[in-house]
Formats: C-alpha cells, sequence, structure tokens
C-alpha cells in the first residue's frame, strides 16, 4: 500500500512538471534529485568504509549542473577546476590518512561526475529538441517505470535463470526480457495515441536502447548497494526506497536518449 501511495504522489507531479515547468525550475528540479541522490551515495560510501568530506562534493554538483548549460568552453574549464578542488581538497585534509583521502577522492568525483553528467541530459531532451522535447521526455519515463514493474511481475511470475546472481540475486533473464518488451510496448502505445508525430521506428529502437541500459542502470546501484552491505539506499520514499534507487535506471536512460535523439532524430 506505500509503495502504490507514494507512486500516486509523486507520478502526477513528474509529469506535471515536464508538461509546465519552465527550464530554470526544471533545472533546478533536476539539482534537488540530484542532491538526494548524492546524500544518499555518500551514505553507501561511508557503509563501505569510506571517509568521505559531502560538502565540496554537493557544492561542486550544482556549479557543474548550471555550467553545463553555459556552453561547452565553459563547462570544460569548469569541470577542470573541479576536479583540481577535488585533488586540492583531498590533499589538505589534516588527520586523515593517506590512504583515506585518496580514497575521498575517488568516492566524492565519481559521485560528483555521476550524477552531474547522467542527470543534465534531462534538460537538452526536454527542452533541446523543439516540440518533440515534452513527448520524448513522457515515453522515456514510461519507458523506464513500466519496465521497472513489468520487470519485477515477470520475475515473480517466470523467473528461472539469474540475470547477475553476484550484482543483484533476485532479477532474472525472463525479468529483465519481460521488463524490456513492457517499455517497448508501452512506448508505442503513446506514440500511437498521443504523439504520431514522432517516427515509429525511432521510438521502438530509443526505447529499447533506454529500457535496455536503464536495467544497467539498476545494477550498477545494486553494485554499489550489495558493496555497502543495504538493501535500499535511503528509506525516503515509502514502499520505494530512497532517491536513488528511483532514480538509478534514468540515470543510465537520460544519457543514452539524448545521445540518440542528437544522433539520428
Amino acid at each position: 500500500m506505500k509503495r502504490i501511495l507514494s507512486a500516486a504522489v509523486l507520478l502526477p507531479i513528474a509529469v506535471l512538471g515536464v508538461l509546465y515547468a519552465p527550464p530554470a525550475l526544471y533545472l533546478a528540479g533536476i539539482g534537488v534529485i540530484g542532491s538526494l541522490c548524492l546524500h544518499e551515495y555518500f551514505g553507501l560510501v561511508r557503509s563501505m568504509g569510506i571517509r568521505v568530506e559531502p560538502l565540496f562534493g554537493h557544492a561542486a554538483f550544482w556549479v557543474l549542473l548550471v555550467a553545463l548549460r553555459q556552453g561547452r568552453f565553459a563547462t570544460a574549464v569548469l569541470f577542470a577546476l573541479v576536479l583540481l578542488g577535488a585533488f586540492l581538497s583531498a590533499m589538505w585534509r589534516r588527520g586523515w590518512p593517506m590512504r583515506d583521502r585518496a580514497l575521498a577522492l575517488m568516492a566524492e568525483s565519481l559521485g560528483l561526475f555521476y550524477f552531474t553528467l547522467f542527470l543534465y541530459p534531462a534538460l537538452p531532451i526536454r527542452y533541446d529538441f523543439g516540440a518533440d522535447g515534452m513527448p520524448w521526455t513522457i515515453i522515456l519515463l514510461a519507458v523506464i517505470w513500466a519496465g521497472d514493474s513489468a520487470a519485477l511481475l515477470a520475475g515473480k511470475t517466470l523467473g528461472r535463470t539469474r540475470f547477475a546472481p553476484e550484482l543483484s540475486p533476485r532479477k532474472t533473464n525472463e525479468g529483465a526480457l519481460g521488463g524490456l518488451l513492457a517499455g517497448v510496448g508501452i512506448a508505442v502505445l503513446l506514440q500511437r495515441l498521443l504523439f504520431p508525430a514522432l517516427p515509429l521506428g525511432h521510438v521502438i529502437a530509443a526505447s529499447a536502447l533506454a529500457g535496455a541500459f536503464g536495467q544497467l542502470g539498476d545494477l550498477a546501484e545494486s553494485m554499489l548497494k550489495r558493496a555497502a552491505a543495504t538493501k535500499d539506499s535511503s528509506q525516503l520514499i515509502p514502499g520505494h526506497g530512497g532517491a536513488l534507487d528511483r532514480m538509478d535506471s534514468l540515470l543510465f536512460a537520460f544519457p543514452v536518449l539524448y545521445f540518440y535523439l542528437t544522433l539520428f532524430c
């Protein structure tokens, strides 16, 4: 019941944001989600026994997120400066053993670039492709949400063969296939009913690609959680776990869809 109630509240908010939010507000929403994910990521890292200093990571995340909108040169320079700052921040942590400083540098840098580079494409997908941006965003969300639910259902009812037992023991090949087919199916349905201007071939190809990489994103977070010996990234969302648990698939799907649209549409 908690899972259903949480979805009933969060899904309309997400859809309304996609439909009506101006770019600045949309970017701010992405930033808030990214900050929540980064906070939970640092919690997982601490559970692995790695000391981190979150303040630099959160500040740098917002700087880079905004900078990505300012052009390639400014972004490249700021990324270099942020990486330089990450080294300096780790180097001058007095009282920390050198091993802890080096591990913190690697963990903090990974988290910073993970959430900045994988979340930011949500903005250009929505606003840089003209009238098609909103339909593509809705389709992507539907592909991931339908795929997650169908994979869970198919895995429970039909699952026999373990998909990646070391990373996520409960996932099965049958569940993965069911999730992928459901994602493509909902994308085709949306194209036929709501977005006929989008080329059907591109909808099928992009949704299959996004669905496949979305499942890899889920496995990527599963690797982090298993290393941290925890089931969920947090208990922020009743019945769903944390923000990172809800965003793991989208984090891989956003950049993949952006590259597909840039290259082929």
